[in-house]
Parts: C-alpha cells; sequence; structure tokens
C-alpha cells in the first residue's frame, strides 16, 4: 500500500534535487573516521558497475566545490576507476545539503554507524537461501558479497555455531547468533 505524502513535506527533502556534478568538484571531508578495506572497495566497484548509482552522495556547498558528507568512497571510485568514470562521463548524483560542519560531521558518524554490521548467522540463512533456494553457483555468491570460495563454503557449512564453538569462542561480537 502507498501512502499519499504531501507536496509541502517533499519539497524540502534532499533527494528530491539531485543534482549530476563533475566529480573532479567534490572534495573529502577532513574528518570521516570510515575506512574501507580492499575487498570491499572492490566490491564497492562491482555494485557500481553492475547496477550503477543507485544512491546520490551527500555533499555540502562550499563556493564552487562541494565537500563529501556521505559518498566518499563512491566519489573516490568515480574520480580513480576509467570504468566507473565513463558510465556517466564523470558526473555522479549529488544530494546537496545546506548544513555547518559540525552538523555534516554528526551526520557522517550517524550515516556509517547507522548501517551496521553483518551477524553471521543471518549471513549464513541467506548464502545458503542464495545457493540452495535460489540455485546461484558459490562463484557468483562470492563475487555478489565481496566474498572468498573459503568464506561463503564457511557460511555454507550446516551447524556453523557448534562446528566452531562459537558461544565460546572470543570471536567479534558478528558472529554471535540473535
Amino acid at each position: 500500500m502507498t501512502t499519499a505524502l504531501n507536496p509541502k513535506g517533499i519539497a524540502n527533502q534532499p533527494i528530491t534535487n539531485i543534482q549530476w556534478v563533475d566529480v573532479e568538484l567534490l572534495d573529502a571531508n577532513d574528518y570521516n573516521p570510515n575506512v574501507v578495506i580492499t575487498p570491499e572497495f572492490k566490491l564497492l566497484k562491482y555494485s557500481l558497475l553492475r547496477q550503477g548509482w543507485i544512491q546520490p552522495i551527500l555533499v555540502s556547498k562550499e563556493g564552487d566545490r562541494f565537500v563529501v558528507i556521505d559518498g566518499f568512497h563512491r566519489s573516490t571510485l568515480a574520480k580513480a576507476d576509467d570504468e566507473v568514470r565513463a558510465m556517466t562521463g564523470g558526473l555522479v548524483p549529488c544530494a546537496v545539503l545546506e548544513l555547518p560542519v559540525a552538523e555534516r560531521m554528526l551526520l557522517t558518524v550517524r550515516i556509517n554507524r547507522a548501517k551496521g554490521s553483518h551477524v553471521a548467522l543471518k549471513m549464513h540463512e541467506l548464502v545458503r537461501t542464495l545457493v540452495q533456494d535460489h540455485g546461484i553457483p558459490v562463484a557468483d555468491v562470492c563475487a555478489g558479497i565481496g566474498a572468498t570460495k573459503h568464506e561463503v563454503e564457511t557460511l555454507l557449512t550446516e551447524n556453523l555455531f557448534k562446528k566452531f564453538d562459537v558461544e565460546n569462542t572470543p570471536y567479534s561480537k558478528a558472529w554471535v547468533p540473535k
């Protein structure tokens, strides 16, 4: 069921005014504590090339340039990777927000923290469903989620948590079933 939105409420939403901006006009902020390691960076590239731009980069305008609030890694790929740049001719979708620096800093952290982390039990169920119920080959699951064959095979292991004695092993919180 869809709900009719109040047109007055829509007009002031940043998502309603996406601008395609030359990626060379985007500057990284100097406060983002988030880091993406190489496998996830490759997965981000894979996702951009496979699905295209599905969400805008959040920016704040400063003079004739834009400071990235969220989307630094996507903008970095668009600048540095020829394939990603070529998709849209060096333009990237941006939602422009007029925020003071302190609010930008808070928003950056809030967005990064809200993305959460993956819980291993749910990843086990998801990978099992993809392979067993949908017939997706392990290699395609690996590519699709940015995992190694060993990681996917581990996630496919039945009774995974009993086998690895998760309850009595000091793994990260992501391994704790909920």
